[in-house]
């Protein structure tokens, strides 16, 4: 006979496809099996039954499953509703199964009455013991209240986070919220209205990763009551392009903070920058909404950036416009680069505007990032390409490198002396050429990528031929393994 150890290990390995089986947009087959699977073992079998039926009611997506085991279900509007009297065997045999319920996503509850919330969560919460809450608007608006229990530790107000709304205040809903799970620790707010929230968030004192939606309105001690939250690592937000922010009167402002995702107007951005703590910040992605108009704008931005001395991630997107159509301004694209060859403890960087890319600049910035890992140039125009051979200062000064995008000039053919070979198993896999050229010659490319980078197998770019210079590099791959064996 199985141990109940090891039939709770069988149970939790179906777990994640019977969590998928609630997404009706990409469940799949055999996540929706998964969930049948489960039924079964707990319909046939009192071994597997509690293990079954804790793995089933761990996640739902709706309080619709918990109507199913009540006797006297009454339909009202087309929905769903309790009209009479539950009788204690009903509330034990409800309570049996919302004890299990650890994270409540909801999906479609169109078919419940909104009153149903009210009359489940009369003297306690419908999930008492709920670590993750995730409602939807109405929910989120009306009935929060019913869901609300101190072992939640989760919080995503409304649910999906990408939804819309100015039409509801949701102000009301977060501080109920603040009022009864003070200690909470992830918290993600929706881009909707929420009055009072700097007073509301003021009172998570304990909150470590903070996702911000954009708001219809601000505040102006909104920075500053972020700023105050001292245990904060992870941080996400979308400031406004008015000046209404009180940054002067930040001192040791985010003081545990690792991880930084922001969007915004020039402005905003720089001030926010300017207070957070220099010798904390890990990874950090940087976004404008829109492109400044000035260089000197980007630049008072990116400027900012060389005093983020423990830096490992960076993602820089929109500080200048797609287009590139002044060449004389090759020096002005340098310069609002240039301060981020200060952060040589870099792991991995993604650079969406566009570079002069000379052979001597190459070599300036792979001698700056000895730890990279990841390494992305992702611009759709470039001022200047350098050739294939300058890779070689990757192959030297990076010796972390994994994966690199970047433009290069694939103009190689028969005659060019390929670059001498690499004498070392560079870590280099994956490579991609941001610059919209055609291969000509596959066989010469091939060639030289293989010199510099004797393990790189995955190659393409934004031009046709790549897929032959991979085959020919995957022929090459395999050749190199057969030397080794019969070495």
């Amino acid at each position: 006979m199985l141990n109940a150890d090891l039939i709770s290990l069988i149970c939790g390995e179906l777990e994640s496809g019977t969590s998928r089986a609630l997404h009706h947009g990409y469940r799949t087959r055999d996540d929706v099996d998964c969930r049948k699977g489960l039924l079964s073992l707990a319909l046939t079998s009192k071994a597997f039954s509690e293990p079954a039926l804790n793995v089933l009611w761990r996640k739902i997506s709706s309080v619709e499953p918990l109507l199913s085991v009540l006797p006297d279900i009454m339909i009202l509007d087309g929905k769903k509703t309790i009209l009479e009297q539950i009788t204690p065997s009903s509330w034990d045999r409800l309570h049996y199964y919302a004890r299990k319920v650890r994270e409540f996503e909801e999906q479609d509850s169109s078919n419940v009455h909104e009153s149903v919330y009210a009359l489940l969560g009369q003297s306690k919460p419908i999930f008492p013991n709920l670590v993750e809450l995730r409602p939807g608007l109405q929910i989120s608006t009306n009935s929060l209240i019913f869901f609300l229990t101190s072992s939640i530790s989760n919080v995503s107000i409304p649910w999906p986070i990408r939804m819309p709304s100015n039409t509801h205040d949701l102000g009301p809903s977060l501080a109920l919220l603040a009022s009864k799970n003070p200690g909470l620790k992830y918290l993600s707010i929706s881009s909707v209205a929420v009055s009072g929230i700097s007073f509301s968030l003021r009172c998570f004192r304990n909150l470590r990763t903070l996702v911000l939606g954009r708001l219809p309105q601000y505040e102006p001690d909104y920075v500053q009551i972020l700023a105050s939250l001292d245990d904060l690592t992870s941080l996400t937000l979308t400031l406004p392009r008015d000046d209404i922010f009180q940054y002067g009167s930040i001192q040791n402002g985010f003081p545990s903070l690792e991880r930084l995702s922001i969007a915004g107007f020039t402005l905003n951005l720089r001030g926010f920058l300017k207070v957070v703590s220099s010798s904390i910040l890990q990874d950090l992605s940087l976004r404008w909404e829109e492109p400044p108009a000035l260089f000197a704008d980007a630049f008072s931005v990116t400027n900012t950036l060389g005093r983020f001395s423990s830096l490992q991630e960076l993602i820089i997107e929109n500080a200048t416009s797609v287009l590139v159509d002044d060449f004389d301004r090759r020096s002005d694209y340098w310069a609002l680069f240039m301060p981020l060859l200060q952060l040589n403890q870099l792991r991995s960087l993604t650079y969406s505007s566009p570079l002069v890319l000379t052979d001597e600049l190459t070599a300036k910035i792979a001698l700056s990032w000895p730890h990279i890992v990841n390494l992305y140039f992702t611009a759709a125009q470039w001022l200047e390409v350098p050739p294939v051979s300058s890779l070689a200062h990757f192959v030297r000064g990076c010796q972390n490198l994994r994966a690199l995008r970047c433009p290069i000039r694939v103009d190689v053919s028969t005659g060019t002396a390929p670059p001498e070979p690499t004498l070392f198993m560079h870590p280099l896999r994956s490579f991609h050429c941001s610059k919209h050229d055609d291969v000509l010659d596959p066989a010469c490319l091939a060639l030289a990528l293989h010199q510099l980078f004797p393990g790189l197998r995955s190659v393409t770019g934004d031009g046709d031929g790549w897929d032959e210079v991979e085959a020919i590099l995957k022929t090459y791959h395999f050749l190199l393994i057969q030397d080794r064996r019969f070495d």
